[in-house]
């Protein structure tokens, strides 16, 4: 397995992997209607786009096996959410992690974390958030045993369509700069 940056040929595939595993970790949180409807067409419109784009403080990475991309990571720079510690400054979001259910509980995610950590670390800003549905108790406790710390802000969310899932928590690291200890 290799990782690395995404290209925008990757697009398609990484529109595959979202829309699986949406489907697979969501069942029973989301509503299935909402599941069962994704567009994977639209999706890859969107991951071309951010990919063509490239700005600065972001990025998208992927983990890759023989028969190609098996998860991505996607994360950008952006004002810390409102309402939180740090308002008003500048935080790095890990607004997608997402990996085919086949790879779930085989390292690939572990490899993955760490390569999107040590690219964060590489970043001015000092702290790093994500925001997990709480009810995806599996995301939770990987995030956590990654070292990701659940703040307890909790807020409503709009997802795809309009639909609105709660709760969703917000957690957050801090970045570390090279040479720094944990």
């Amino acid at each position: 397995m290799t990782i690395r940056e995404a290209r925008p040929d990757d697009a398609p595939s990484i529109a595959e992997v979202h829309v699986r595993s949406w489907q697979a970790a969501y069942r029973g949180i989301i509503p299935d209607e909402l599941l069962d409807g994704l567009d994977p067409e639209r999706l890859t419109r969107m991951w071309k786009a951010r990919l063509r784009e490239g700005r600065a403080g972001d990025g998208v990475l992927v983990a890759q096996e023989r028969d190609g991309v098996v998860a991505f990571a996607g994360f950008e720079t952006t004002d810390a959410p409102r309402g939180t510690e740090g308002e008003g400054t500048r935080v790095v979001d890990l607004g997608a992690f997402y990996s085919l259910p086949s790879v779930w509980g085989s390292g690939v995610n572990q490899r993955l974390v760490t390569a999107v950590h040590s690219v964060m670390d590489g970043c001015p800003e000092d702290r790093a958030v994500l925001w997990v549905l709480s009810a995806n108790t599996r995301a939770r406790r990987f995030y956590e045993a990654q070292g990701w710390e659940d703040t307890g802000t909790v807020v409503e969310r709009g997802m795809f369509g309009g639909t609105i899932v709660r709760p969703t928590a917000l957690y957050h690291r801090p970045i570390r700069r090279p040479g720094s200890l944990p």
